[in-house]
């Protein structure tokens, strides 16, 4: 039972006590955390009258178990495409144009056994993520995938969602076509100008700024909920705090995810290196208080505390990420460089009989999963970090000393113990102590104390939060008839499987369906005759 209580020293005097699995976190003395400790480890040990949430502690808490019998997909990953058009500085994953697209016939048994797995659940969703490469180098199979999959989910009545993780760096006609059918878009924008253009060179080694910023406008003033995701060097750190300031003033996106850049060999010969975990720490957390004032959250992955988890990636939560060639597993890695981490992903194949899952493996990464979140399990990140990922074993010091850091921030920014935050991002030494700690489930009593300047005794409130810019979104008047939201001031809206175009200067509206539908969002797409006539044909029960 001990073990699902952790105790994080504040200095020698001071400790944090946290439970996630019971919904409790507060701040005690040293004196209170080894009464915490002595009644979990004696249940004869009587518990302080100032403090019945013990009691709570003494029962099991709601820990997210490990997934078991039937497949029970958590979503289905479509990769139409490896290539990208895009020559990131740091990213390993060569993507050249010479990777084959995911056929249409592909697409359509992904999604055929997809839906026969979704047919038995009660209140299942449809939904369908993409990744890559570049998702959008497939621009015609995705528009095949997400009109192939909607028409599947109607037909038993089962709500779709549609998310995708995107480089921006494509026609506006095609973002405005993503803005209105996705439901999530998580765009990838490092930084200003200078840092962007130097970690994301588009195509030829070009600028990237201005086209990936043009598509974050379009992204914003759409249906589509936008996370930008900047992933940070040891050049680009210091910039953060202006960094948030931008993206929070231009684009107001639902959330926004800071990440430290992955070493890799690419980006040394780039002369790229992540940055110190400490430093990273601080200027995220300077970035996190900017971002709140002005209501937007910022993501760590590894140290994000709004939910506990069994597993950081899909891992042992039955997703079903299908490759190009037809291979079903749960991570978007090439197959070659998951072996090379000394794990292989892969549990099934989708052919013309639908999905094939070998559970025996299936089983096995489940166990994986489980077994890689219990090796973390005396440090006090584990429910939310749940070990990791299990590819990213290279600097995984400093990988443990950035999530630890910031889940610690985060916890006593949840509790409004504000004296404090500034302490554990400036001591060292006491950053030195949290590193080494492996297991938190017990009173550590000669932790460094943290420099303050202020007393801890006295928790203070938080900041009056500002509230938040609202981007316009706009919409055209039709005098007589009515009013169209969002891409309406370019011409048209989708409305369900009907596409409406508006006509101001002439007071009309026509609404289009079936093929005249289909027709006119991938002409406004920029897409040719011969693609628009393959997905017809495609979406009309044909072969290709």
């Amino acid at each position: 039972m001990k073990n699902e209580v952790w105790c994080v020293p504040l200095g020698a005097d001071m400790a944090l006590i946290t439970a996630p699995f019971h919904g409790i976190s507060t701040i005690v003395n040293a004196a209170m955390a080894e009464i915490v400790f002595r009644c979990l480890e004696d249940e004869s040990e009587p518990v302080p009258e100032n403090a019945d949430w013990i009691h709570t502690l003494r029962r099991p808490g709601s820990r997210p178990g490990r997934r078991r019998g039937a497949l029970a997909p958590l979503f289905l990953g479509l990769i139409p495409t490896r290539s990208c058009m895009m020559r990131c500085a740091y990213c390993d994953f060569v993507a050249q144009q010479s990777h084959p697209l995911m056929s249409f016939e592909r697409i359509r048994q992904a999604a055929d056994g997809y839906a026969e797995l979704l047919r038995e659940k009660p209140e299942a969703e449809w939904n369908m993520h993409f990744f890559g490469g570049e998702p959008f180098a497939a621009f015609k199979e995705i528009v095949f995938a997400v009109n192939y999959a909607r028409r599947k989910a109607a037909e038993t009545g089962i709500p779709t969602h549609f998310e995708v993780t995107t480089n921006g760096c494509y026609p506006a006609e095609q973002c405005r076509w993503i803005a209105e059918y996705f439901d999530k878009v998580v765009l990838s924008l490092d930084g200003f100008p200078e840092i962007q253009n130097r970690h994301r060179p588009g195509p030829g080694g070009s600028d990237s700024f201005e086209a990936v910023c043009r598509s974050a406008d379009i992204f914003s003033r759409g249906s589509a909920e936008l996370i930008i995701r900047s992933c940070v060097s040891a050049e680009s750190v210091d910039s953060l705090q202006d960094w948030a300031d931008l993206i929070a003033d231009r684009w107001a996106p639902e959330a926004v995810c800071f990440e430290p850049m992955i070493e890799s060999a690419l980006a040394r010969r780039n002369g790229l290196v992540p940055p110190g975990p400490l430093r990273f720490a601080r200027r995220w957390a300077e970035a996190a208080e900017r971002l709140k004032r002005k209501q937007i959250r910022l993501v760590y992955s590894s140290g994000d505390i709004s939910a506990v988890r069994n597993s950081l990636c899909p891992m042992g939560r039955d997703a079903l990420i299908v490759s190009p060639e037809g291979q079903i597993g749960s991570c978007w890695q090439l197959a070659e460089n998951q072996i090379a981490g000394g794990i292989d992903l892969r549990f099934g194949t989708v052919g013309p009989g639908g999905f094939q899952i070998d559970m025996d493996r299936l089983e096995m990464q489940r166990a994986q999963s489980e077994a890689n979140r219990e090796s973390c399990r005396g440090c006090f990140c584990y429910p939310w970090c749940a070990g990791g990922c299990m590819l990213a074993r290279e600097n995984k010091r400093d990988f443990c000393l950035m999530t630890k850091i910031l889940t610690l921030w985060q916890l006593l920014d949840r509790l409004s113990f504000m004296p404090l935050l500034d302490g554990i991002l400036e001591d060292e030494q006491f950053a030195e102590r949290l590193a080494e700690t492996e297991d938190f489930r017990k009173w550590i009593p000669d932790f460094p104390e943290i420099l303050r300047t202020e007393d801890p005794s006295e928790p203070t409130g938080t900041a009056p939060e500002e509230d938040r810019e609202q981007v316009p979104r706009g919409t055209a008047e039709v005098p007589g008839l009515h009013a169209l939201p969002g891409d309406a001031l370019r011409g048209w809206v989708r409305d369900g499987d009907r596409v409406i175009v508006a006509e101001p200067l002439k007071n009309r509206l026509d609404v289009l369906e079936g093929r005249e539908a289909l027709r006119f969002q991938l002409e406004h797409c920029g897409m040719n005759e011969a693609d628009i006539e393959a997905v017809w044909e495609a979406l009309s029960g044909g072969k290709s």
